[in-house]
């Protein structure tokens, strides 16, 4: 959980994916507009490495600056510590989500099987692949000019559908 939270924290894509093809559109443009060289709207193999790199790079900043107890994870209280200052410097949000206390406990709800109170790797990577499929129903579903990436109507259209669904409840 540390490792996302540090990703957010850096204005990163929210699903990690740096190939132009994500749902946080600020986001996408950002990282396009850094990282696209060739300027054809996605990250070619070379600039996703550049973008990779720097990412870890970011990572390893935050991890020097939060991780005061040095065991090269963030716990509860160096977390939070994090969030605050990053809410101080209006970061407090991630692809228009809320991404603090109760994101963390939603995701050791669902994912943290052992029950230690935080994600593992394998218990990372299941919540990874179950983020990614549902991006990818959620790109056959509201996919229509079949481009491969939804654009803002595609977008709106699909937060519009969501909430109807979902009796109204915002989620996206």
């Amino acid at each position: 959980m540390g490792a996302a939270l540090i990703a957010g924290a850096a204005g990163l894509a929210a699903n990690d994916k740096a190939d132009g093809q994500e749902h946080g559109g600020r986001s996408q443009g950002r990282i396009l507009e850094k990282y696209d060289a060739n300027k054809n709207g996605q990250l070619d193999p070379e600039e996703k490495a550049v973008f990779e790199k720097d990412r870890e790079a970011r990572r390893a900043e935050f991890m020097k600056k939060f991780d005061t107890d040095g065991d090269g994870q963030l716990n509860d209280t160096e977390k939070q510590a994090m969030r605050e200052q990053m809410g101080a410097m209006g970061m407090g949000h991630r692809g228009g989500r809320h991404f603090g206390p109760e994101m963390r406990q939603r995701m050791l709800e669902k994912y943290d099987t052992n029950k230690n109170g935080q994600l593992d790797p394998e218990e990372k990577e299941v919540a990874k692949r179950d983020h990614e499929a549902r991006r990818a129903e959620m790109l056959k579903r509201f996919d229509t000019d079949g481009d491969g990436k939804l654009s803002d109507g595609e977008r709106d259209t699909m937060r519009q559908q969501m909430r109807s669904e979902r009796g109204g409840e915002k989620k996206f």
